[in-house]
Parts: structure tokens; sequence; C-alpha cells
């Protein structure tokens, strides 16, 4: 069973409806350009109304957190986090502020909600809420909040940061959409292979582990927190684990749980959701003793479908 919707839905990204939370902050100054430069994955040097997807970093080139990079102005940026609390953020970027004329703020105002839209016609129903529909890499700005595409399917979704998620998933609502849940949100970025930071891809683990080199991370932009360790791997051209999408039957499986391969453990879950009588699930799998021809299973016996990856 496909769990993608073919209706419209939606999910206010919060702590109760998905069980993380989401940041969102401003930064502004003379020298935001060149400070964000510096730390974030992602060229940051296009014009104003561009969205640029990216990570943080720490000096090992782990993962600590993806955001999306909004330029709303000259000198000045809106980040948005989908699933690192305010004050995770807030600290990462504010411990590399040092002489540098920069300001970092809390959201302001219009921008304190976050709602996710997904589905067959979320174009057509962003069109009817925001006036418009945001190009690719671009996000467009109505009289109460902000709209662009996000990383929660392959097919059409899109991020709103408004002043109250609340009245905006109401009319949204008005406009033909359904409510979402947890789970079909978590299905739908699962078997679109889009991984989750820090859930899938974190701490102990190296964006090309997840694929997120591919669109997450610019080589040509110059120095940033991380640069080395990710020029480095490319240059090697590997990495000795692979997240991968995996489907199984009954209920999902726990967060690190272990996937086996004749017997030995090769991997762990990551994150799962519930699809029809199974789940899907993302898993880290270690290619060091993987065979790709041979099945996989859970600690508990069930077997294993790789889907991608």
């Amino acid at each position: 069973m496909d769990p993608r919707s073919t209706n419209v839905a939606l999910q206010t990204l919060s702590v109760r409806d998905l069980e993380v939370a989401s940041a969102t902050l401003r930064i502004r100054g003379p020298d935001s350009n060149t400070f964000l430069q510096g730390q974030f994955t992602q060229d940051l040097r296009k014009p104003v109304g561009a969205v640029s997807y990216g990570l943080w970093l720490n000096q090992k080139g782990k993962c600590i957190a993806d955001s999306f990079v909004l330029r709303v102005a000259e000198e000045e940026f809106v980040v948005w986090a989908p699933r690192v609390e305010n004050t995770t953020l807030r600290q990462r970027i504010d411990e590399y502020i040092i002489a540098d004329d920069v300001e970092l703020l809390g959201a302001s105002a219009g921008v304190s909600g976050a709602t996710v839209i997904w589905g067959d016609g979320a174009a057509a129903v962003v069109a009817q809420r925001f006036g418009t529909v945001p190009e690719p890499g671009r996000f467009a700005q109505g009289t109460d909040g902000l709209v662009f595409g996000g990383r929660f399917s392959r097919g059409e979704n899109f991020v709103c940061l408004t002043a109250d998620a609340t009245v905006t998933v109401r009319e949204f609502e008005q406009a033909g959409a359904m409510r979402g849940t947890r789970d079909s949100l978590e299905a739908e970025r699962i078997v679109s292979a889009l991984p989750a930071v820090p859930d899938d891809i974190g701490l102990n683990d190296l964006p090309n582990e997840g694929g997120l080199d591919i669109d997450a991370i610019s080589y040509t932009k110059g120095c940033y927190l991380g640069q080395e360790v990710m020029s480095r791997l490319k240059n090697l051209g590997q990495v000795r684990r692979r997240l991968m999408v995996v489907a199984g039957s009954g209920a999902r499986p726990a967060v690190l749980a272990q996937v086996q391969q004749d017997g030995k453990a090769v991997g762990q879950i990551r994150s799962s959701a519930r699809v029809g009588d199974g789940f899907v699930a993302m898993a880290m799998i270690s290619l060091v003793n993987f065979n790709r021809t041979a099945p996989l299973a859970l600690e508990d016996g069930r077997p294993l479908e790789v889907r991608h990856g």
C-alpha cells in the first residue's frame, strides 16, 4: 500500500502534534551575510526572496540540525528548523558570534507558527490562501506570513510560517484540506526517502550517510564549520554506512531496534511510521558486511523489505 495521500492534507508542527519542536529565529545585522555564510553548509549568496536548505554541523562534520534559511532583506534572514527546539538552534548559532555585528532574535509575531501542507492539490490551496505559489528556491510573502517548498514529500508540499498556525489550519481546511496525522506525514516523508535531522541523521552521523550531500551541501561556497570533513568525504567518494528505507508488517519497531542479516546486526531503525497493517522506516545500515542479495529482518524475526537505498 502506498501511504502517500491523493488528497491535500496538513499538519501543524508542534510538540503536541509531531512530538518534536520546530525552531524559528531571525538573524540580522551588517555582518549577517558573512557570518551565516561561514556557518551554514549551503551557499547563501542569493538575492532577497531566496530560500536555501542546508545543515548546521559541528567541527567533526556531524549533524546538529537542518534548516531552511530565508533571505527576507539584504541584512536579515529567517531560519526555520523542522525538528529542533529554539534553544538548541540558538545555542549552536550564538556560540560562534564573537566580533560579528549580528543580532540573533526569536521569531517575530508574523512567523511564530509552522504548518505543513502536502498532497495533490496542495499548491492550489496555498495559492488560495497566499495569493500565489512560491517558485522552487523562493518563498512567497503574504499579509501575515511566509510560505515555501518543504522537504516532507517528493510531491507537492509547503511550509507556512504564520502568526497563528491554528488560524492557518482552519483556513486551509475551509479551502478543502483535511487534517493529517503524525504518522501520515512521517509515512510520506519516509516513503519519499527524505531524512529527518537529527532523528535519522544526527550527532553521530555524517550528512553523506543519508544522501544529504546532494541537496544540503555546497562544495563551492568556501569555508564553513565542518567544511574540511565534507571535502574529504567528497574526495573519498564513499561512506561505510547508508540510510535506507525499509518496510515490514505488524507494529512499527522501536527507535534503535536492531536490523539483522543472517542473524548478525547490520544496522538500526532510526524512525518509522504506520502504513496499513505494517510500517515503513528509516534504517541506518553498515555497508561493511552488508549483502544486498540476502534478506534483512528485525531482531524479533520479522522480515524487512528494502524500498530505497
